[in-house]
């Protein structure tokens, strides 16, 4: 071992350092050059690969056949494969869509748009079944979400060209004595407000099969499909379905991507029970690996959307609904609360209509008139029913 006191001996001992660190580094550019030459020598043998894209580039989410893509309306309607056996029919006024699942056993299809449309959209369903149906081609089964025109205006002429017999002697019997078309199943409340008042609006577009149920499942085409039945959240009579195989989720008016949720008060709507609505959705699906994505969520009007996206709508109606509970809470009148714009934050993105079947003033009108006059401001679901307001959905 030796010791460098002076000031020559610390040269001599960098020197020396140099030296060595020099080799060795040679020695590793020799070792890199080597292990280079012999890559590309591999290189040359594979195949040429498409390039990768780059860490944080950016997705197109408009590419085509991507079921997020919002719905064009240039007066046809559109079908793309949303996942599994589950199909998603676009191009309605209003951006309202059509569910339709095919397989072995024929048909289903959830909501038929509007009246008008109806022809063009049997014939699109009619081409999804033949190209993509199993044994059986002819619609069996529809499903009312709700009893608003955009979502029933289709069913007397879906329903017409379908059957629930399939062939043979109980086909001959249907046809004598019963409805020779699809079945087509709502909630009893749908049925009883289309034949109220006697006028001939909503003749022919009435369900077949009326039911009264909270969850109802049922297999279709070698699927499981759940219909949930929210109480009072749009309507008294709205509809989810969901299709667990393939992961999609029909969830009507209770999600809505264009506007505000529209809460028809007179038909049984409350802004409460359309919060219950939307955490029953965001709890039937489920997220993708990065939250994103995951279960396919068709809202009553508007693009596609995940769990997310729910959680973000279900968030902000939240925030406004308990605004609007604040002020009731003071006694100020509905006009004051207007005056005060509770979602004003969110207009530009939801609502700013001012004419229209469905503007702002209408939504803060219902979400005010279904709030008691003191009630918590803060919403929560103390049970899987229970909501501030005291009333069971």
């Amino acid at each position: 071992m030796h010791t460098f006191s002076s000031e020559r001996g610390v040269v001599r001992a960098v020197s020396l350092a140099s030296r060595c660190a020099l080799w060795a580094g040679l020695g590793l550019a020799a070792a890199s050059l080597a292990i280079g030459v012999a890559g590309q020598e591999r290189a040359a043998q594979m195949p040429p690969q498409a390039p990768q894209p780059a860490f944080g580039e950016p997705v197109n989410i408009y590419a085509p056949n991507n079921v997020y893509v919002p719905p064009a309306e240039d007066g046809e309607i559109h079908s793309s494969r949303v996942r599994g056996q589950v199909w998603l029919m676009t191009g309605e006024p209003g951006g309202s869509n059509v569910v339709v699942q095919v397989g072995d056993e024929g048909v289903l299809v959830v909501d038929t748009g509007t009246q008008a449309m109806a022809p063009k959209l049997l014939a699109q369903i009619q081409r999804i079944a033949q190209e993509h149906g199993g044994e059986h081609k002819e619609i069996r089964k529809v499903i009312n979400t709700s009893g608003r025109l955009d979502h029933v205006g289709g069913n007397e002429t879906i329903a017409k060209a379908g059957s629930q017999i399939i062939s043979g002697e109980e086909r001959a019997q249907q046809n004598a004595f019963v409805s020779s078309g699809a079945e087509v199943l709502a909630h009893e409340n749908v049925l009883r407000r289309l034949t109220a008042g006697g006028t001939d609006e909503f003749r022919g577009l009435e369900p077949t099969d009326a039911e009264s149920f909270e969850i109802d499942n049922q297999r279709f085409n070698g699927e499981a499909v759940q219909i949930y039945h929210p109480h009072n959240a749009n309507t008294d009579g709205q509809l989810v379905v969901l299709f667990r195989g393939s992961d999609v989720i029909a969830a009507g008016d209770v999600v809505d991507m264009n506007t505000y949720p529209i809460i028809d008060v007179k038909a049984g709507g409350t802004i409460d029970g359309e919060l219950v609505a939307l955490n029953k959705v965001i709890a039937m699906a489920a997220p993708g690996p990065l939250a994103e994505g995951g279960t396919v969520i068709i809202p009553g009007h508007g693009r596609a959307c995940d769990q997310a996206d729910v959680a973000l709508y279900r968030n902000m109606l939240t925030i406004i609904r308990n605004t609007v509970q604040y002020y009731k809470n003071q006694g100020k009148t509905l006009q004051q609360v207007l005056d005060l714009k509770p979602s004003e934050g969110y207009d530009q993105s939801w609502g700013g209509a001012t004419s229209g079947s469905w503007t702002t003033r209408d939504f803060i009108t219902a979400v005010y008139e279904t709030l008691p006059a003191k009630g918590p401001v803060f919403f929560s679901m103390k049970t899987v029913t229970s909501v501030p307001s005291g009333k069971q959905f």
